[in-house]
C-alpha cells in the first residue's frame, strides 16, 4: 500500500514486505488441487490497497492465478476508496474479480481527517456506489475507536453502511500498533483506545444494527495470530468474534427476562455463557439483580436461540 495511515504498520498486518510470485503461484495451484470438491472456491487478495499496486504488478498477479480460472467462482480483493474508478473496476471485470472489499473505517469527515485517511465521506460513498453499480459484490470495513470517534459518528457510519447496503461488512475495533502514528499520539497521552469492554458492546451495537437490516457481518476483531509484543496498546482478544457473540445474546436475553421461568439455551451456546471466566454470566446476573439464573440446556435448539418456560431447570448459573 503507498499510503501510510496513523494505525497501519502494514508488515505486522501481512507479515510480508513483498511479493513473492514464486509461492504464489505454488500456492493458488496446491489450493486448487486440494479443494477440487468446491464449486464456489475464490482467491482473494488482501492485505494492502491492490488497485493502488502498480498496474504491471496488478496484470502479473491476475496472469498467475488465470490458469486456474475454470476452477474458482471467481477472485476478490481489499482496496480503499480513493484507488476506485471506472476504468478500474472495468480492468478488475475482465479479470475475474467479483468482490471488492472497501477498508472504509468509518463515514465520519471528522474521523477520516483525524485518522489521515486522504479521502473525504463523499469519496467513500461514491466508490461504494460505482461498485455496486458494475455488479461487483461489496464488502465494507469498518474501525469503530479511531481518533475523533464518539457515539455520534458511530450513528453517521452505521446511518450510512445500512443505506448503501453492502453484501458483507467486517468490523475492526483499532488497535495500537508498535512503529504507527497512532503510537506517537498514544504515548503522548492524545489518543486513548477503546477498553475492551467498550469495544465489545459498541462492535455488538453495529452487529446487531447490520443484521437487523439483512446486512452480513463476516468478521469481528484482528485475527488472532498478530504477535502480542506488536501491539501496544486497544481491545484486542483473540477470540474477540465470541465475546461479540455473548454481549448480543446477552442483550437479548434481558430485553426478554421473564422472571420465574427457566432460560432455555442452545448447547452450541453454552460456551458464551461460561467462557471468558464467565464474563457474561456475570454480566447477566448483576444487570437483572439476582444471584442464580435456572438454565436447561437443549441440544437441538439452534445457536443463538432461547427461550424462557415453564419446566424443571437441569442447573443453577
Amino acid at each position: 500500500c503507498p499510503f501510510q495511515c496513523i494505525y497501519c504498520n502494514q508488515n505486522t498486518i501481512t507479515k510480508t514486505k513483498s511479493v513473492d510470485f514464486h509461492s504464489l503461484s505454488v500456492l493458488v495451484e496446491n489450493f486448487c488441487k486440494n479443494n477440487s470438491a468446491f464449486a464456489d472456491k475464490e482467491i482473494a487478495f488482501y492485505g494492502g490497497t491492490f488497485t493502488a499496486v502498480e498496474k504491471n504488478i496488478q496484470k502479473k498477479l491476475f496472469s498467475l492465478v488465470k490458469p486456474f480460472f475454470s476452477e474458482i467462482k471467481g477472485i476478490r480483493i481489499s482496496t480503499r476508496p480513493d484507488a476506485i474508478d471506472d476504468e478500474i473496476l472495468s480492468f478488475l471485470q475482465k479479470n475475474k474479480v467479483r468482490t471488492v472489499e472497501l477498508g472504509i473505517q468509518s463515514f465520519s469527515d471528522s474521523v477520516l481527517s483525524a485518522s489521515a485517511r486522504g479521502y473525504s465521506k463523499a469519496k467513500a460513498i461514491d466508490a461504494c456506489k460505482k461498485i455496486k453499480s458494475a455488479n461487483f459484490k461489496l464488502g465494507i470495513q469498518l474501525m469503530p475507536g479511531l481518533p475523533g470517534f464518539s457515539p455520534e459518528t458511530q450513528k453517521e457510519t452505521l446511518a450510512e453502511t445500512i443505506f448503501l447496503s453492502p453484501d458483507f461488512v467486517r468490523i475492526y475495533p483499532t488497535i495500537v500498533l508498535k512503529d504507527t502514528k497512532l503510537e506517537k499520539l498514544f504515548r503522548r497521552g492524545s489518543y486513548e483506545p477503546l477498553s475492551i469492554e467498550q469495544a465489545v458492546e459498541i462492535v455488538a451495537a453495529m452487529k446487531s444494527e447490520f443484521e437487523e437490516n439483512r446486512i452480513t457481518v463476516i468478521k469481528t476483531g484482528l485475527h488472532s495470530d498478530i504477535e502480542k509484543e506488536e501491539i501496544v496498546a486497544g481491545p484486542f482478544h483473540p477470540a474477540f468474534g465470541e465475546l461479540v457473540n455473548a454481549e448480543i445474546l446477552r442483550t437479548k436475553i434481558e430485553e426478554k427476562f421473564r422472571k420465574n421461568l427457566t432460560l432455555v439455551i442452545s448447547s452450541r451456546d453454552v460456551s458464551l455463557f461460561k467462557g471468558f471466566s464467565e464474563r457474561m454470566l456475570r454480566k447477566l446476573k448483576s444487570n437483572l439483580k439476582i444471584d442464580k439464573i435456572p438454565i436447561c440446556v437443549d441440544a437441538n435448539l439452534p445457536g443463538n436461540k432461547f427461550s424462557f418456560q415453564k419446566i424443571p431447570e437441569e442447573f443453577f448459573w
